[in-house]
């Protein structure tokens, strides 16, 4: 899932580049970089002992569809569920976990967080080298099999939050535009 939410990365509209910003992350080449209107758009995950969470956020200007953003969006989660991710995004997407995972453990409050997160879930301290081992072999038949099971058709619904004067009763429709999620 780390490797999925690097692959789609995102950030502001207005952040400036260079290496490790994630200028060349999907939600930037595909959202950012396309829709003027989309201030703001990036992925998110959490891990838990018995759970995770990914997410996708966007913020844009008030002129613009809630609609047409939540397309956007589902449009992203398709092409994960439907295209096989191509070899050099993937690389780039993984080289950029573990670059993160590197430069995390600079940071002593970091480091304790992750060792308390390590020992909940597996028990033990995960080495860096390990981690690193584990992302490599990560391939894009294994990205389809996870997003299938995260937004698939057999997935559990998804929890879609707006904020605004726009009503959002419309993502289960817009979601089965685009094949993503379980059928209501």
């Amino acid at each position: 899932m780390a490797v999925i939410q690097m692959l789609l990365g995102g950030g502001g509209s207005f952040s400036s580049g260079g290496p490790g910003k994630g200028m060349y992350t999907r939600l930037y080449t595909h959202v950012l970089n396309h829709y003027h209107t989309i201030d703001h758009c990036a992925s998110f995950h959490h891990i838990y002992a018995d759970t995770s969470l990914l997410g996708l956020f966007a913020s844009f200007t008030p002129d613009e569809s809630m609609r047409k953003v939540l397309a956007i969006l589902a449009h992203q989660l398709s092409l994960l569920l439907y295209e096989k991710v191509p070899a050099v995004e993937l690389g780039r997407a993984k080289k950029q976990l573990q670059s993160s995972l590197a430069m995390s453990m600079e940071s002593r409050s970091v480091e304790v967080e992750d060792l308390g997160r390590q020992i909940l879930v597996h028990g033990r301290k995960v080495g860096a080298l390990e981690m690193a081992q584990k992302v490599d072999a990560v391939t894009a038949e294994d990205l389809q099999r996870v997003a299938h099971k995260l937004f698939g058709e057999n997935a559990k619904p998804p929890t879609v939050i707006g904020m605004g004067a726009q009503d959002i009763d419309i993502w289960p429709e817009v979601f089965k535009t685009y094949g993503v999620g379980p059928s209501i």
